[in-house]
Protein backbone atom coordinates (compact mmCIF):
# COMPACT_ATOMS: atom_id res chain seq x y z
CA UNK A 1 0.00 0.00 0.00
CA UNK A 2 1.09 3.41 -0.81
CA UNK A 3 1.70 6.03 1.62
CA UNK A 4 2.05 10.05 2.10
CA UNK A 5 3.29 11.53 5.02
CA UNK A 6 3.21 15.62 5.56
CA UNK A 7 4.82 17.39 8.31
CA UNK A 8 5.04 13.77 10.02
CA UNK A 9 1.53 12.74 10.16
CA UNK A 10 -0.02 10.53 7.54
CA UNK A 11 -2.31 12.56 5.05
CA UNK A 12 -2.65 13.10 1.27
CA UNK A 13 -3.69 17.02 2.34
CA UNK A 14 -1.92 19.84 1.71
CA UNK A 15 -2.21 23.34 1.78
CA UNK A 16 -3.21 24.92 -1.83
CA UNK A 17 -1.42 28.27 -0.29
CA UNK A 18 2.01 25.78 -0.30
CA UNK A 19 4.47 27.57 -2.02
CA UNK A 20 5.38 23.69 -3.75
CA UNK A 21 2.21 23.87 -5.30
CA UNK A 22 1.72 27.17 -6.23
CA UNK A 23 5.37 28.23 -7.49
CA UNK A 24 7.50 25.26 -7.75
CA UNK A 25 9.48 26.39 -4.67
CA UNK A 26 11.17 23.79 -3.65
CA UNK A 27 13.52 20.63 -3.82
CA UNK A 28 13.21 17.19 -3.88
CA UNK A 29 14.86 13.60 -4.20
CA UNK A 30 13.61 10.36 -5.73
CA UNK A 31 14.98 6.57 -4.35
CA UNK A 32 14.42 2.99 -3.32
CA UNK A 33 13.53 1.49 0.04
CA UNK A 34 15.12 -1.61 -0.42
CA UNK A 35 13.34 -3.72 2.85
CA UNK A 36 13.04 -1.18 5.15
CA UNK A 37 17.03 0.26 4.30
CA UNK A 38 17.96 3.09 2.08
CA UNK A 39 21.07 2.72 0.24
CA UNK A 40 23.44 5.38 -0.02
CA UNK A 41 20.71 7.73 2.49
CA UNK A 42 23.59 9.75 3.39
CA UNK A 43 24.19 11.18 -0.65
CA UNK A 44 20.52 11.71 -1.08
CA UNK A 45 19.95 13.55 2.03
CA UNK A 46 23.29 15.71 1.07
CA UNK A 47 22.02 16.13 -2.57
CA UNK A 48 18.79 17.54 -1.01
CA UNK A 49 20.20 19.64 2.20
CA UNK A 50 22.92 21.52 -0.68
CA UNK A 51 19.95 22.00 -3.38
CA UNK A 52 17.26 23.20 -0.33
CA UNK A 53 20.39 25.63 0.69
CA UNK A 54 21.30 27.12 -2.56
CA UNK A 55 17.38 28.37 -2.66
CA UNK A 56 17.78 29.90 0.82
CA UNK A 57 15.17 26.73 2.52
CA UNK A 58 16.58 25.10 5.57
CA UNK A 59 16.17 21.35 5.19
CA UNK A 60 15.44 18.91 8.58
CA UNK A 61 17.84 17.54 9.98
CA UNK A 62 19.38 14.19 9.03
CA UNK A 63 17.98 11.41 11.41
CA UNK A 64 14.71 13.02 12.01
CA UNK A 65 13.99 12.97 8.12
CA UNK A 66 14.92 9.33 7.88
CA UNK A 67 12.96 8.87 11.18
CA UNK A 68 9.89 9.92 8.92
CA UNK A 69 11.09 8.40 5.72
CA UNK A 70 10.84 4.62 7.11
CA UNK A 71 7.44 5.33 8.43
CA UNK A 72 6.17 4.71 4.88
CA UNK A 73 9.12 2.12 3.83
CA UNK A 74 7.95 -1.44 4.27
CA UNK A 75 10.07 -4.15 5.95
CA UNK A 76 9.60 -7.14 3.52
CA UNK A 77 8.73 -5.15 -0.03
CA UNK A 78 11.00 -2.70 -2.70
CA UNK A 79 9.39 1.02 -2.51
CA UNK A 80 9.70 4.33 -4.15
CA UNK A 81 10.76 6.67 -1.63
CA UNK A 82 9.88 10.74 -3.26
CA UNK A 83 11.04 13.57 -0.51
CA UNK A 84 9.99 16.69 -0.95
CA UNK A 85 10.73 19.94 0.37
CA UNK A 86 8.84 23.66 0.04
CA UNK A 87 9.14 26.83 1.43
CA UNK A 88 6.48 26.26 2.84
CA UNK A 89 2.73 28.34 2.69
CA UNK A 90 2.21 32.27 1.67
CA UNK A 91 -0.10 34.53 0.50
CA UNK A 92 -0.18 35.74 -3.09
CA UNK A 93 2.51 36.87 -4.92
CA UNK A 94 6.32 35.78 -5.05
CA UNK A 95 7.77 37.55 -1.74
CA UNK A 96 7.32 35.57 1.47
CA UNK A 97 8.07 35.98 5.08
CA UNK A 98 11.28 34.64 6.04
CA UNK A 99 9.54 32.96 9.39
CA UNK A 100 7.89 30.73 7.31
CA UNK A 101 8.43 27.05 7.92
CA UNK A 102 9.13 24.06 5.24
CA UNK A 103 6.66 21.78 4.43
CA UNK A 104 8.27 18.34 4.15
CA UNK A 105 5.85 15.71 1.96
CA UNK A 106 6.93 11.65 1.89
CA UNK A 107 5.55 9.67 -0.65
CA UNK A 108 6.44 6.05 -0.59
CA UNK A 109 5.20 3.76 -4.12
CA UNK A 110 5.02 0.32 -5.68
CA UNK A 111 8.55 -1.06 -7.52
CA UNK A 112 8.06 -1.75 -10.71
CA UNK A 113 10.02 -5.17 -10.61
CA UNK A 114 8.38 -6.25 -14.33
CA UNK A 115 9.54 -3.03 -16.04
CA UNK A 116 13.62 -3.39 -14.19
CA UNK A 117 13.71 -6.99 -15.69
CA UNK A 118 12.26 -6.03 -19.22
CA UNK A 119 14.62 -2.66 -19.24
CA UNK A 120 17.85 -4.64 -18.66
CA UNK A 121 17.48 -6.46 -22.02
CA UNK A 122 18.09 -3.18 -23.54
CA UNK A 123 15.78 -0.13 -24.24
CA UNK A 124 14.81 2.28 -26.90
CA UNK A 125 15.41 5.92 -26.49
CA UNK A 126 15.31 9.62 -29.07
CA UNK A 127 16.44 13.02 -29.05
CA UNK A 128 14.33 15.69 -27.65
CA UNK A 129 14.15 18.78 -29.89
CA UNK A 130 14.28 20.91 -26.76
CA UNK A 131 17.26 22.42 -26.22
CA UNK A 132 18.68 22.83 -22.24
CA UNK A 133 20.98 25.66 -21.07
CA UNK A 134 22.73 26.24 -17.83
CA UNK A 135 20.91 28.61 -15.47
CA UNK A 136 21.58 29.18 -11.92
CA UNK A 137 18.95 26.32 -11.09
CA UNK A 138 19.54 23.48 -13.90
CA UNK A 139 22.19 21.32 -11.02
CA UNK A 140 18.95 21.48 -8.97
CA UNK A 141 16.57 18.68 -8.39
CA UNK A 142 14.00 21.67 -7.77
CA UNK A 143 10.25 20.82 -8.15
CA UNK A 144 9.74 22.68 -11.47
CA UNK A 145 9.65 20.03 -13.72
CA UNK A 146 7.63 21.32 -16.70
CA UNK A 147 10.89 21.11 -19.38
CA UNK A 148 10.78 17.61 -18.54
CA UNK A 149 7.01 17.19 -18.50
CA UNK A 150 7.22 19.22 -22.25
CA UNK A 151 10.07 16.56 -22.99
CA UNK A 152 7.88 13.57 -22.48
CA UNK A 153 4.59 14.95 -24.20
CA UNK A 154 3.42 12.24 -26.64
CA UNK A 155 6.47 9.75 -26.20
CA UNK A 156 5.38 6.52 -27.28
CA UNK A 157 5.16 3.85 -24.82
CA UNK A 158 7.96 1.35 -26.23
CA UNK A 159 10.77 4.99 -25.79
CA UNK A 160 12.28 4.36 -22.46
CA UNK A 161 13.14 7.91 -22.28
CA UNK A 162 13.66 11.26 -24.52
CA UNK A 163 17.40 12.75 -24.82
CA UNK A 164 17.99 16.32 -23.81
CA UNK A 165 20.49 17.91 -26.47
CA UNK A 166 21.78 21.69 -25.65
CA UNK A 167 21.86 24.68 -28.14
CA UNK A 168 25.21 23.19 -29.48
CA UNK A 169 23.49 19.53 -30.31
CA UNK A 170 25.35 18.17 -27.11
CA UNK A 171 24.03 15.47 -25.40
CA UNK A 172 23.26 16.35 -21.89
CA UNK A 173 20.64 13.92 -20.58
CA UNK A 174 17.59 12.12 -20.07
CA UNK A 175 14.61 13.11 -18.82
CA UNK A 176 14.08 10.35 -16.20
CA UNK A 177 18.06 8.93 -16.38
CA UNK A 178 21.65 10.78 -16.43
CA UNK A 179 23.34 9.24 -19.39
CA UNK A 180 27.07 7.63 -20.00
CA UNK A 181 28.95 5.96 -22.93
CA UNK A 182 31.62 2.83 -23.11
CA UNK A 183 34.06 2.40 -25.46
CA UNK A 184 36.41 -0.94 -25.38
CA UNK A 185 38.90 0.38 -22.97
CA UNK A 186 36.64 3.86 -21.23
CA UNK A 187 33.57 5.34 -19.59
CA UNK A 188 32.53 8.59 -21.12
CA UNK A 189 29.90 10.51 -18.97
CA UNK A 190 28.55 14.18 -21.17
CA UNK A 191 30.63 17.03 -19.19
CA UNK A 192 27.69 18.77 -17.75
CA UNK A 193 29.45 22.01 -17.39
CA UNK A 194 27.24 23.71 -19.68
CA UNK A 195 23.87 21.70 -18.74
CA UNK A 196 22.51 19.09 -16.89
CA UNK A 197 21.96 17.94 -13.79
CA UNK A 198 24.71 15.97 -11.32
CA UNK A 199 22.71 13.68 -9.38
CA UNK A 200 23.79 10.76 -6.72
CA UNK A 201 23.74 7.94 -9.15
CA UNK A 202 26.13 9.40 -11.46
CA UNK A 203 28.44 10.48 -8.42
CA UNK A 204 28.41 6.83 -7.29
CA UNK A 205 29.50 6.07 -10.80
CA UNK A 206 32.32 8.63 -10.37
CA UNK A 207 33.32 7.30 -7.36
CA UNK A 208 33.67 3.60 -8.30
CA UNK A 209 35.37 3.91 -11.49
CA UNK A 210 37.71 6.37 -9.75
CA UNK A 211 38.66 3.97 -6.74
CA UNK A 212 38.41 0.69 -9.02
CA UNK A 213 41.15 2.68 -11.65
CA UNK A 214 38.93 2.34 -13.98
CA UNK A 215 39.53 4.52 -17.20
CA UNK A 216 36.27 7.09 -17.72
CA UNK A 217 36.42 10.98 -18.92
CA UNK A 218 33.63 14.27 -19.29
CA UNK A 219 33.26 14.83 -22.83
CA UNK A 220 31.03 17.23 -24.18
CA UNK A 221 29.79 14.66 -27.02
CA UNK A 222 28.32 15.98 -30.41
CA UNK A 223 25.16 14.45 -31.22
CA UNK A 224 26.40 13.42 -34.81
CA UNK A 225 29.68 11.90 -33.03
CA UNK A 226 27.83 9.52 -30.89
CA UNK A 227 27.99 6.54 -33.18
CA UNK A 228 31.83 6.50 -32.02
CA UNK A 229 30.93 4.78 -28.75
CA UNK A 230 30.00 1.08 -28.74
CA UNK A 231 27.51 1.10 -25.39
CA UNK A 232 24.99 3.63 -24.13
CA UNK A 233 23.79 3.48 -20.92
CA UNK A 234 20.67 5.13 -18.89
CA UNK A 235 21.07 5.47 -15.01
CA UNK A 236 19.42 6.47 -11.81
CA UNK A 237 19.17 5.73 -7.79
CA UNK A 238 15.39 4.32 -9.14
CA UNK A 239 15.81 1.63 -11.90
CA UNK A 240 20.19 1.75 -11.67
CA UNK A 241 21.94 1.17 -14.95
CA UNK A 242 20.34 0.16 -18.01
CA UNK A 243 21.86 -0.76 -21.03
CA UNK A 244 20.41 1.00 -24.48
CA UNK A 245 20.22 -0.95 -27.35
CA UNK A 246 19.30 2.50 -29.68
CA UNK A 247 19.06 5.67 -29.77
CA UNK A 248 17.07 7.28 -32.76
CA UNK A 249 19.14 5.80 -35.23
CA UNK A 250 22.21 4.76 -33.49
CA UNK A 251 22.27 1.26 -32.38
CA UNK A 252 24.72 0.10 -29.71
CA UNK A 253 26.50 -3.24 -28.23
CA UNK A 254 24.30 -4.22 -25.32
CA UNK A 255 26.74 -5.63 -22.63
CA UNK A 256 24.86 -7.08 -19.64
CA UNK A 257 28.16 -8.40 -18.17
CA UNK A 258 28.91 -4.75 -17.30
CA UNK A 259 24.79 -3.91 -16.21
CA UNK A 260 25.10 -6.30 -13.70
CA UNK A 261 28.68 -5.67 -12.46
CA UNK A 262 28.19 -1.93 -12.37
CA UNK A 263 24.30 -2.33 -10.29
CA UNK A 264 25.69 -4.77 -8.08
CA UNK A 265 29.19 -2.64 -7.20
CA UNK A 266 27.02 0.57 -6.78
CA UNK A 267 24.38 -1.53 -4.49
CA UNK A 268 21.43 -0.37 -7.24
CA UNK A 269 20.38 -4.12 -8.12
CA UNK A 270 16.70 -4.34 -6.94
CA UNK A 271 15.37 -7.13 -9.12
CA UNK A 272 13.43 -9.84 -7.39
CA UNK A 273 15.98 -13.28 -7.10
Amino acid sequence: MNKTLVNGKFTNLISINDRGFQFGDGVFRTFVSNNGKIPHFSLHYKKLKNDAKIIGIKAPKKDVLLADVLKVCNQSTIKIIKVIITRGESSRGYLYDRSIQPNIVIQSYDFDHKRLIESQKGVLVESVHFPIEKNIISELKHLNRILNVLALEGKKSHITDRVFLDQKNRVIEGAFHCIFFRTKSKFILPSNQESGLVGVSRELLVDYLTRNNIAYDFKSIHYDKVNRYQEMYLMNSVYGVIPVKKYDEFTFDTNLEIVKELNRNLNLEYAKK
